[in-house]
């Protein structure tokens, strides 16, 4: 009877320990868990410890009710946009996490993080041949606020950050042609008249005040306002039934929007949203999964980084693919759909390089991909090629060769050691022997001094049949440079930089 007293604390340290041996999260699955929940969880090695430590975790946390003593979200916006951000649910009131699972997110983090990054590789670049450039002021100022670059009716179509809409005819004049009031990011001309998007607000904002306009006979109408950062429009008979829809791709900031336009009588439009999420930045229509129905290919370039296959159903919905899925810390920017490997099936050209964020070191990932189709609308990565700060590529056979050949903008280059490789031509060669992989010569020119390159097109500019190459530049970005540039750029007034192609199908050295 004496023993029973024992073997009742026996088994009550028993349960004790077992309750206490009950497996806690890892690090990693935490992680994974709430880091993955609004994008691809990050590598702990892909930034520096002291970025983490001062920058990203601090903003991490704020968007997961994590208050800090030393960062207060509010103190890094206008008390407008952060009410936005409050009222759209990017920092709330309370943690959705506990604080010692915050904490091990924390310790797992910087306890993985290098101290610095490795650097990039530098690319050889040699002086580029079969191109003369030609440098173009569209607006008689220093500095440059190129916003939009598109092949015109005639010619070469600039926007820019005041409104306004100039025509390059093939002689090389320049024409006015419309204006706004706010940056004018995309232009599209339609047999019922001009489609100009205006963003409303450049730098990032929650604020949802841009819009759509269609400009006919001297007259304008909204199509569509309360658009949050539109960047991109896509006019396409998606359906088939003789009426252009407009896809267009809102940015926004922390939230965003895929936002599709059908066309109702009298000129009007139903508004229906396509997808919810922030980075909408590029969509491109094609018969995708080839079922005889148009299907759109779109990017993702903030937050969940990505590029999605909508596939449009019997119904006229669309049913959504992920095909790709970036580290939020790549800046995906942009990209180009093509038969690159020339099998049959379109492959996708990525680049990597926005350095805008939390983050403004150089990234040894940045740089330019090609993933190939395997005929079934999986995709591989077979080619990178580290180019820092890449955020445009066209893909085009310049040399009319029977290849690809690729021409990069560098918006966020490195600057202080290799200012010429903010623009990179890469020209295509043959693949590997061994294995098939793609190869390139890579080229640049001194002209490529003359301005920060955030647009990047092809088209045949001065009409002798060829593609050239044209390059906008926007000056006033936040990310530092020397000043020998910086005092360059204010001072010149070189708005675009037209590379005219001069090759007759080979190579000109």
């Amino acid at each position: 009877m004496r023993k029973l007293p024992l073997y009742g604390f026996l088994l009550g340290l028993g349960v004790l320990l077992l309750g206490r041996c009950t497996p806690k999260p890892q690090a990693r699955e935490l992680v994974e868990r709430h880091c993955g929940s609004c994008h691809l969880p990050p590598d702990p090695a892909a930034l520096p410890r002291a970025i983490w430590e001062q920058r990203v975790l601090p903003e991490m946390g704020a968007r997961m009710g994590m208050r800090s003593m030393t960062y207060d979200p509010a103190g890094q916006l206008a008390p407008e946009e952060y009410d936005l951000a409050v009222a759209h649910g990017f920092y709330p009131d309370l943690p959705t996490l506990s604080y010692d699972d915050w904490t091990a997110i924390q310790a797992y983090i910087l306890e993985r993080a290098p101290a610095a990054l490795p650097p990039p590789p530098a690319l050889p670049l040699d002086s580029l041949p079969g191109f003369a450039p030609r440098f173009i002021d569209v607006d008689g100022k220093g500095g440059s606020l190129v916003t939009f670059l598109a092949p015109g009716p005639d010619g070469l179509a600039i926007g820019d950050g005041y409104g306004q809409l100039h025509l390059l005819d093939p002689t090389g004049k320049l024409h006015k042609h419309h204006g706004l009031t706010l940056p004018l990011v995309h232009y599209q001309p339609t047999p019922t008249g001009d489609l100009l998007l205006e963003i409303g607000n450049i730098y990032p904002t929650e604020a949802r005040n841009g819009k759509l306009y269609r400009v006919a006979d001297g007259r304008s109408e909204v199509v569509a306002d309360s658009l949050h950062r539109p960047v991109h429009l896509l006019v396409e008979d998606l359906d088939g039934d003789g009426q252009a829809e407009i896809v267009v791709s809102e940015f926004g900031n922390y939230s965003g929007a895929l936002t599709l336009l059908r066309p109702e009588g009298r000129g009007g439009y139903t508004r229906s949203r396509l997808l919810g999420a922030a980075g909408a930045t590029r969509v491109v229509a094609t018969d995708l999964n080839r079922d005889g129905r148009q299907d759109l290919v779109v990017l993702h370039a903030q937050g969940d980084e990505g590029i999605d296959a909508l596939y449009q159903r019997p119904d006229g919905g669309f049913s959504r693919e992920q095909l790709l899925r970036f580290s939020p810390v790549w800046g995906t920017s942009w990209f180009e759909l093509v038969d690159y490997d020339r099998d049959g099936d379109l492959d996708l050209v990525t680049v990597h390089g926005d350095n805008a964020d939390y983050s403004n070191v150089r990234k040894p990932y940045h740089g330019l991909r090609i993933f190939a189709n395997a005929g079934d609308q999986t995709f591989s990565e077979v080619y990178f090629q580290p180019l820092p700060g890449a955020t445009r590529v066209v893909a085009r056979d310049f040399d009319a060769d029977g290849d690809l050949d690729l021409a990069v903008a560098c918006n966020f280059a490195d600057y202080a050691t290799r200012p010429e490789a903010s623009f990179v031509y890469l020209e295509g060669t043959p693949p590997h022997p061994a294995d098939g992989t793609p190869t390139f010569r890579a080229f640049t020119t001194p002209a490529a001094l003359e301005g920060r390159w955030l647009i990047l097109e092809a088209g045949d500019f001065d009409g002798d049949g060829d593609d050239d190459i044209a390059l906008g530049s926007f000056t006033l970005n936040p990310a530092p440079v020397p000043d020998s540039l910086e005092t360059r750029w204010r001072e010149g007034t070189t708005d675009v930089l037209l590379l005219e192609n001069l090759r007759e199908g080979t190579l000109v050295e």
